[in-house]
C-alpha cells in the first residue's frame, strides 16, 4: 500500500485518445532526419462513400499474421472527431471466424486500415461497446496529411461522439438495436507492464485514471532498450502491429495499436492519438506480438508483447501517430543499487524511461524502485528502506542541475512502498511552477530489511581530559580547546544488540561557564518548496534524515548517519574549568 504519497498538480495523460490540460510541458524532440514520404497511399474520398458500400480491413489477431476482415460502410460523420477530422461509421461483418474470436473492434486494433476499391478508406479507430460490430474509421484524407506534417497542435481531441440520427438509423437496418445514449468511443490501447504485481499495477492505473484516462493495463514481459546494434530497421506493413515504448527495462511500459499506412520512413497508425493530441514526442516505435485476445473484458483487447525496436515515434496528433524507421528514442535511464540482509540478495536494475514527461518519470521512478526492493526482499512486507538518490537534469536554458539526498522510514504495510517519497521529489521538480525542467537520469542506492529499525537512545556516556572515564554524566567538566567525547547508546526495537555510536566536541577558548548539549534524531521529511527554483533545488537536497544522530552545543551541529532510525532525545551540560 502507497501511503500519504502526496501529488501535486500534474498533467493529464493517456494511452486513449482522451483530452487533457498539459501542466508539465513535454519535452519537444527534434524528429530525426527520414526520408520523406513522397507518394502517399492513394485515399478513397469521404465524400463519395455511401451507406452499403464494402471494404476490406487488416490486423493481427494472433502472432504478426495479418488477417482480413470485411467491412460494410454505414455513413460518414464530418468534424466528428476535430474540425476537419471526419469519422466513417461502419460495421465489421465478417468472417464469422474473425467474429468469433474478436466480437468485433477491440482495443488494440486501432490503426488496422480498412480499403474501398484498393483504395485507403480509414483505419479503425473508434467502436460502441454495446455492440462492437459498429465501429468508426479515422477518415484516411485525414490521416496521410500527418506524414508531412510540421509542428504541434494546441489543442484537444474528442474522445466520445455521438452518432448522427442518419448512421443510427442505418446501424438499426442491420439488425443492431444501440441504446439511446450510445456513442463512438475511441478504443483504449492496450497497456503492458513488467515488473510489477497487481496492486502496484492497480496503482499505475490510478495514476493515470486521476488525470480522467481510462488504461487497460495488464501484466506483461520486459522489453530491453534499442541501440544502435539492436534496432532493427525493417518497415511495417499496413495492419502490421505497432507498439509504442513508454519505457524499456525492468518496469517495460508500451502500448500497441496497428500500422495504418507506410510511406518513406514514415509510419502511420491508430487513427487518434497516442495521448491526446500532444504534437511531437520521442517514444520507442517497436514490433507487436498478439499473443490473444481477451474478450472478457468490457471492451475486449489484444494481449501481446513487444518485438524488436524498429524507430521511434515522433508525432502524436488526433488523426492518428507517426513514427520514423531507423532512429533511436532519447532515454531516461533509472538505476538502482539494491539489496536485503535478510535474503542476501543484491541487484543492478536499469529502466529507460522514453516519455519524459514529469509525472511518467516519478511513477516510473517509484516502480522501478518498488520492483527492485520486493525482488532483494522475496515480499512485499513491513519493514524499514533505506535509500539515497541522485537526481540530474536540464533547465529551461540546458544548463545542468542536481539534487541528492536519502532516507531511512519504516512502514507497517510495505517498506518497499516508501520509496514513494523518491517520487514526490520528482513531482515537485516536475510541477516547480518557476521554470522548465528536464530528466536526465535518476539513480539510487538502497537496503530493505523486514525489521523495524526504530531505536531509542537509552545511554549517553561522555568523557574529557579532565574527566576521563566515560560515565553517565549529567554534568562534565572540561576545559578550553578539550574534546568531549561522547558514547551514545540505542536500542532497536526489533534487535536484541544494542547499537554503539561515539562522536566528538571540540570545546570553543571562547565558552565560559557551562554549555548544554543536546542529542536527537533527525525529523525527516523533505522541503519540496522554495521561492525560486534554485531554492526548490537547495531544499531538496537538504533536511533531516530519520537515521541521522543530531548532536547540537557548544557552538556546533554535527550529523552522523547511523544504521537505525533514530529517536529519543538525551543531553548532558559542559561546565569549563580554567
Amino acid at each position: 500500500m502507497r501511503i500519504q504519497h502526496v501529488r501535486t498538480p500534474r498533467g493529464a495523460l493517456t494511452v486513449l485518445a482522451v483530452s487533457g490540460l498539459l501542466v508539465s510541458p513535454i519535452v519537444v524532440v527534434p524528429a530525426p532526419a527520414a526520408a520523406p514520404c513522397t507518394a502517399p497511399p492513394a485515399t478513397f474520398p469521404t465524400s463519395q462513400m455511401r451507406p452499403g458500400m464494402v471494404g476490406t480491413g487488416y490486423t493481427v489477431i494472433d502472432g504478426r499474421t495479418i488477417v482480413p476482415f470485411s467491412v460494410e460502410i454505414l455513413g460518414v460523420m464530418p468534424d466528428a472527431i476535430f474540425l476537419g477530422v471526419d469519422i466513417v461509421a461502419a460495421r465489421i461483418t465478417g468472417p464469422s471466424s474473425f467474429l468469433n474470436v474478436t466480437g468485433g473492434a477491440v482495443a488494440g486494433m486501432s490503426g488496422s486500415p480498412v480499403y474501398i476499391d484498393g483504395r485507403l478508406a480509414g483505419a479503425v479507430a473508434w467502436a460502441i461497446a454495446e455492440d462492437r460490430r459498429i465501429f468508426g474509421m479515422t477518415a484516411a484524407e485525414d490521416m496521410v496529411g500527418l506524414l508531412t506534417l510540421p509542428g504541434s497542435v494546441p489543442a484537444r481531441a474528442s474522445t466520445s461522439v455521438p452518432l448522427t440520427p442518419k448512421v443510427r438509423r442505418a446501424a438499426s437496418a442491420t439488425g443492431s438495436e444501440l441504446p439511446a445514449g450510445a456513442r463512438l468511443e475511441a478504443l483504449p490501447v492496450p497497456l503492458g507492464v513488467s515488473g510489477l504485481s497487481g496492486r502496484v499495477l492497480a496503482d499505475l492505473e490510478s495514476a493515470f485514471a486521476e488525470r480522467g484516462v481510462r488504461v487497460q493495463a495488464f501484466r506483461a514481459g520486459s522489453v530491453r532498450a534499442p541501440t544502435a546494434v539492436t534496432l532493427n530497421t525493417a518497415r511495417f506493413a499496413p495492419g502490421d502491429g505497432l507498439g509504442v515504448a513508454l519505457s524499456y527495462g525492468d518496469v517495460s511500459a508500451y502500448g500497441f495499436g496497428t500500422t495504418t499506412a507506410v510511406c518513406g520512413d514514415l509510419a502511420l497508425g491508430f487513427g487518434h492519438p497516442m495521448f491526446w493530441g500532444t504534437g511531437r514526442v520521442s517514444l520507442g516505435m517497436n514490433a507487436v506480438d498478439v499473443i490473444a485476445i481477451d474478450n472478457g473484458r468490457f471492451w475486449g483487447t489484444k494481449i501481446g508483447t513487444l518485438g524488436d525496436a524498429h524507430g521511434t515515434l515522433t508525432q502524436d496528433r488526433f488523426a492518428g501517430v507517426v513514427g520514423v524507421f531507423g532512429a533511436l528514442p532519447t532515454l531516461v535511464p533509472l538505476t538502482s543499487e539494491v539489496s536485503s540482509p535478510d535474503t542476501g540478495y543484491r541487484r543492478s536494475g536499469r529502466t529507460d524511461v522514453a516519455w519524459d514527461q514529469g509525472w511518467f518519470v516519478a511513477e516510473a521512478t517509484f516502480a522501478h524502485a518498488w520492483s527492485n526492493l520486493t525482488y532483494v526482499a522475496q515480499q512485499d512486507a513491513p519493514g524499514t528502506l533505506f535509500l539515497s538518490w541522485t537526481i540530474e537534469g536540464t533547465r529551461a536554458d540546458g544548463s545542468p542541475w542536481r539534487v541528492s539526498n536519502r532516507f531511512m522510514e519504516v512502514n507497517d504495510y510495505g517498506a518497499a512502498g516508501e520509496a514513494w517519497r523518491l517520487a514526490d521529489v520528482l513531482y515537485a521538480l516536475a510541477f516547480n511552477g518557476f521554470e522548465r525542467v528536464r530528466f536526465t537520469s535518476v539513480s539510487m542506492e538502497g537496503s530493505i530489511t523486514q525489521e523495524d529499525l526504530t531505536s531509542r537512545i537509552v545511554r549517553v556516556r561522555v568523557s574529557t581530559p579532565v574527566q576521563r572515564a566515560l560515565r553517565e554524566r549529567p554534568v562534565v567538566k572540561a576545559r578550553p580547546g578539550d574534546r568531549v567525547t561522547i558514547e551514545v547508546t540505542l536500542d532497536p526495537v526489533e534487535r536484541e544488540t544494542n547499537v554503539t555510536a561515539r562522536l566528538t566536541l571540540r570545546v570553543p577558548r571562547w565558552v565560559r561557564g557551562s554549555e548544554r548539549v543536546r542529542l536527537s534524531g533527525g525529523r525527516g521529511g523533505i522541503g519540496t518548496w522554495g521561492g525560486s527554483l534554485d531554492e526548490l533545488l537547495a531544499n531538496l537536497s537538504a533536511g533531516e534524515a530519520r537515521n541521522d544522530l543530531i548532536v547540537t552545543g557548544l557552538g556546533r551541529r554535527i550529523v552522523q548517519a547511523q544504521d537505525v532510525i533514530v529517536t529519543g532525545r538525551a543531553g548532558f551540560r559542559v561546565k569549563v574549568v580554567r
